[in-house]
């Protein structure tokens, strides 16, 4: 007598093997709801089973048992018991398959990987020891466990120079460029995960939550800041704050026998104004020129100012680049001026969007450098609402991981402390291409390691 064919069972084929264990976890206790990915069926010879009708029946048996449903062109997601995936699993016309909706992750440590700064960890031991750097911003949140280990935020040289009345950062914009740059969470009590928002700015008053399975760390964690506070607690500022600002950090290094401040990140500027001055010869301009000339490296985001929409003259409106989009203070030929690139595949995807563009309006290659500068997880300030990270993209966001490469490499080369030229040309010269146009990517987006071993 011949045996009979094995025949797979329905869940092995509907039902992925990590949604099987979840279910096959929770037997004998009470159901909590497993988060899934469900794949739809799509037949292209029969458009009436098509992936659309497949979504428009899934979702309408999901209705009432998953308060929290979305979908995307292929796939229908959402939170549910075992026995409403077990039946799910039935609908063979309209579901391919279930997979888990695994939590990503992606903190910091996503772009340090990218920039090559976690490689230079490793090999030359550069995480930034003995350098200082400024941030001129919202404030920083200095009891932030992030930077509260290491004593990152020397509070004694920091200043406000804004109009509010305190150092510390209610905005929460200059905590997320801080934690960039420099500190790394420490090991929690009890071996406590961190949490993270990932949809602070579209849902503020609902972020998601997720748990962090890796401490995020700063590019150089080990350097030290400084809190220069130029803009408001509604992240508003004026260039006069910024000028005051930096005057302050020349004079640190022209009253000391060693530099005292190795360089400042910038996060901010303002729409130049051709009509008003010449393009990088406004007074923040100046006083970043001039700040360069004493010894200091001056990182400054280039502006979000690089899509817009035109309207033809049949009235439809299309979206384009906008070119010599570069915003004041990046304009300053010796700054070091960013643009903004995708956290983890910067070859494939290119400049972001929104990324100001080159050239300069006199004709200048802008930006300098791109980096990462797309949803990148960093310091959240207020983590008393329940997560101490959040995500945030712009080029404010990528500039902290320029100034965070300079810090690593200045904390292996000091050769080139106080030679903010020097420095620039090797950070240029290393840079990785990216294949775009200059005025998209500079010299190309930075690369820490082969600025480390080009010299």
């Amino acid at each position: 007598m011949r045996d009979k064919p094995h025949v797979p069972s329905l869940k092995t084929f509907v039902i992925s093997g990590p949604v099987q264990r979840e279910i096959d976890a929770q037997e004998g206790k009470a159901p909590q709801p497993i988060p899934v990915i469900i794949c739809l069926q799509d037949s292209k010879e029969r458009p009436e089973m098509g992936v659309e009708a497949a979504k428009e029946n899934v979702k309408g048996f999901l209705k009432g048992r998953s308060g929290n449903v979305s979908e995307s062109q292929f796939y229908v997601f959402a939170a549910l018991l075992p026995k409403d995936i077990q039946e799910l699993a039935q609908l063979k016309t309209w579901v391919y398959q279930i997979w888990k909706d695994d939590t990503t992750y992606g903190h910091l440590l996503t772009s340090t990987d990218t920039i090559k700064a976690t490689s230079c960890w490793r090999a030359f031991a550069a995480r930034g020891k003995g350098i200082t750097w400024a941030v001129m911003d919202t404030g920083i949140q200095a009891t932030h466990p992030h930077f509260a280990a290491w004593n990152t935020v020397d509070v004694t040289l920091s200043r406000n120079f804004s109009s509010s009345d305190t150092l510390d950062d209610r905005e929460g914009h200059g905590t997320h460029v801080a934690g960039i740059i420099a500190g790394m969470a420490p090991a929690t009590p009890e071996g406590k995960p961190y949490r993270a928002a990932t949809s602070v700015e579209e849902q503020p008053e609902n972020p998601q939550v997720v748990t962090l399975s890796a401490y995020p760390s700063g590019v150089a964690p080990e350097a030290k800041l400084i809190n220069v506070k130029v803009l408001d607690d509604d992240g508003t500022g004026s260039a006069s704050a910024a000028i005051r600002g930096l005057e302050y950090l020349r004079k640190l290094n022209d009253v000391s026998l060693s530099i005292r401040v190795d360089g400042v990140n910038m996060s901010l500027g303002y729409p130049f104004d051709p009509e008003s001055y010449g393009c990088g010869y406004s007074p923040l301009c100046q006083e970043v020129a001039r700040a360069v000339d004493s010894g200091l490296i001056v990182v400054i985001s280039c502006g979000n100012w690089g899509y817009g929409r035109v309207t033809l003259d049949n009235g439809q409106q299309v979206a384009v680049s906008v070119g010599s989009s570069i915003t004041d203070p990046a304009n300053t030929e010796t700054a070091i001026s960013v643009g903004s690139v995708h956290k983890g595949s910067p070859h494939r995807y290119g400049t972001s969007y929104f990324s100001s563009k080159g050239p300069t309006a006199d004709g200048r290659m802008k930006p300098d450098l791109v980096a990462p500068g797309e949803k990148v997880l960093s310091c959240h300030a207020h983590p008393e609402q329940g997560y101490e990270y959040r995500e945030a993209s712009g080029t404010s966001v990528a500039a902290p991981h320029v100034s965070g490469a300079v810090a690593a490499f200045l904390s292996h080369h000091k050769e080139f402390r106080g030679d903010p030229e020097r420095v620039k040309q090797i950070f240029l010269k290393s840079a990785m291409d990216l294949g775009r146009d200059p005025a998209y990517q500079g010299a190309g987006m930075v690369d820490l390691f082969r600025a480390m071993t080009s010299v």
